[in-house]
């Protein structure tokens, strides 16, 4: 990955997905040390013998100190060209390609080496190609990098079809450095290593369901870094990383650390743990370490938390039912995305349309106080029971439309190649359905520091940033005080992602791992005790009854609590 800050990481690509956008950041000398360190390049190995790869080197972060540990090791430079097939980067950029070889051509020159010596050898160990195009027959000791985010938006047409054709783990919404995680494990050798820095995301999300499933039966996991509240990146972006550490050969168990900065010290702190793990346990580390003697199996999540919260997980688990599943009785769903809110939402009076068009939309400003507090906006419905409205039967909402032809014809939704669809230009991205509105909900915000939960007695449409819970076998209000138990956000902790801050992504994904008793196992006293906690009760109120109803014992709470508090 390329340490020029010419881009974000995670660049919002506002025009054409046939431009593709590079993440291009530095990762920290520090950590690229740590990363060796881990993997096993270090002085003290006869590096000449083995063979590294950095799949996407960037200006060579990782390369350029791999060379220096390599020359370092290696017992004659006058033959220089016997290290020739020692080290490859490879990078599709080319202005990257030439700071690369010239930082690397300056470690060799600063050895002893002679200068065109130097730039031939660097010419050899960094190519500009396309790694997940590039056919490559040898086979790797070491394998280590940061391989490019880039979203699959972001991705040119051409080279997303040959990706998703090539690796059976690029999928659903991988992201890129999936296919580079699947290609460059299959490039290690028989005792080969792979330690990548990349996004954690595949360690949870629907996306990286195939990609977890290809380690745990292929591969051993040795380490896992969770550096998701650091800054291990110059400059510092927001991309939630982790550091992976994979090998060829089994391993006993994973070690897990979590880093609160990356800084040197904890970096310092990792490393020698990897050497003698009691080093870690020091009270004023700021380095969290658990060991884990089993890892997970098959696509299962990597929930990185202790084994004493696994166990309860696995315990609350066994013992109940997932949301939006037949037993819970219950069903989880989203809002309406438009695609052009600034048309589709509206209030009334302001514009000219017809009345019957318009739906009460519920927002997320409208429940921030946890109870529903609407503020009139609306959605304009273009939808009737056989599909569209016809325009000609509505000349309000068609002279609306039509002032806004350009916005709604340039989305998508609207540019799709069936020519049956062509006249759908006025149409939301999500269909809507009345009969949602009239349902008794929960409507639940996407990104929030805590569970907020609220009950909307079915006279609002929800938007695209409220994900809703509706249910015929529960009181809702009894199933509100589940949900908003630090009991329900210890699971979305365990299954979510983190964002900083402590706060969590309560998507649909996430909310169907919460796990809830069956209805018909719930004596009428204890429904009662539930839908009786008012809305404005504290997490302590609500844990006091919730706590019972799972049957924890205080230290089991106690933990519960801890980890859900963030």
């Amino acid at each position: 990955m390329s340490t020029s800050s010419r881009f974000s990481v995670h660049r919002k690509i506002e025009t054409s997905p046939e431009v593709a956008v590079h993440g291009q950041v530095a990762t920290k000398e520090h950590v690229v040390d740590l990363i060796l360190d881990l993997v096993g390049y270090c002085p003290d190995q006869p590096l000449s013998s083995f063979r590294l790869l950095d799949p996407g080197c960037g200006e060579g972060a990782f390369v350029v100190e791999a060379a220096r540990r390599l020359i370092g090791t290696a017992s004659c430079l006058a033959d220089v060209d016997s290290l020739a097939s020692c080290l490859l980067g490879i990078e599709k950029d080319q202005e990257a390609v030439e700071v690369c070889r010239s930082r690397v051509s300056q470690v060799l020159i600063e050895s002893g080496v002679q200068r065109l010596s130097a730039c031939r050898i660097a010419r050899k160990w960094i190519v500009c190609e396309d790694f997940l195009r590039l056919p490559l027959t040898q086979r790797f000791r070491f394998v280590v990098g940061n391989p490019p985010y880039v979203r699959q938006e972001a991705i040119p047409k051409d080279d997303l079809l040959h990706y998703r054709q090539t690796f059976k783990c690029f999928y659903d919404r991988a992201d890129l450095y999936v296919a580079f995680f699947e290609k460059s494990l299959h490039l290690l050798d028989s005792q080969g290593v792979l330690g990548f820095i990349c996004p954690d995301r595949f360690t949870r999300n629907n996306y990286g369901r195939k990609l977890r499933r290809m380690i745990t039966s292929e591969y051993s996991v040795k380490s896992v870094l969770d550096l998701t509240q650091a800054s291990p990146f110059s400059p510092e972006v927001t991309c939630y990383p982790g550091i992976f550490i994979i090998g060829k050969e089994s391993h006993h168990g994973v070690d897990y650390f979590r880093l609160t900065q990356a800084a040197p010290s904890e970096c310092k702190i990792v490393q020698e743990a990897s050497l003698d793990q009691r080093k870690v346990e020091r009270p004023e580390s700021a380095v969290v370490y658990h060991h884990y003697e089993k890892w997970f199996s098959g696509e299962q999540q990597w929930t990185t938390e202790s084994p004493a919260h696994l166990a309860i997980l696995r315990r609350l688990e066994k013992d109940n039912v997932p949301l939006d599943t037949v037993a819970s009785g219950c069903r989880i769903g989203i809002g309406v995305a438009t695609g052009a809110d600034k048309v589709f939402i509206v209030r009334p009076g302001e514009i000219e349309i017809e009345p019957e068009l318009l739906m009460p939309l519920a927002m997320t400003d409208d429940i921030a106080s946890g109870e529903v507090n609407w503020t009139g906006r609306c959605v304009i419905n273009p939808f009737k029971s056989v599909g569209l409205i016809d325009l000609a039967k509505y000349p309000k909402a068609r002279r609306y439309f039509e002032k806004h032809e350009g916005a709604l014809k340039a989305r998508n939704v609207a540019n799709r190649t069936e020519s049956s669809q062509r006249t759908s230009w006025y149409r939301t991205i999500d269909r809507i359905y009345p009969a949602l509105q009239r349902t008794p909900k929960l409507l639940i915000p996407d990104i929030k520091a805590d569970n907020l939960i609220v009950l909307e007695r079915g006279k609002l449409y929800p938007h695209h940033n409220l994900y809703y819970v509706a249910s015929e076998a529960w009181d809702l209000a009894a199933l509100r005080t589940i949900l908003r138990s630090s009991v329900a956000r210890f699971f979305v902790w365990m299954y979510g992602v983190k964002m900083r801050g402590n706060f969590l992504r309560f998507q649909a994904q996430y909310l169907r791992c919460i796990c809830i008793p069956l209805r018909i196992k719930i004596g009428a006293a204890m429904i009662a005790e539930l839908s009786g906690v008012p809305a404005t009760a504290t997490t302590d109120e609500v844990d006091r009854v919730v706590s019972r109803l799972y049957k924890l014992s205080d230290d089991e709470l106690e933990l519960i609590r801890d980890i859900a508090s963030g």
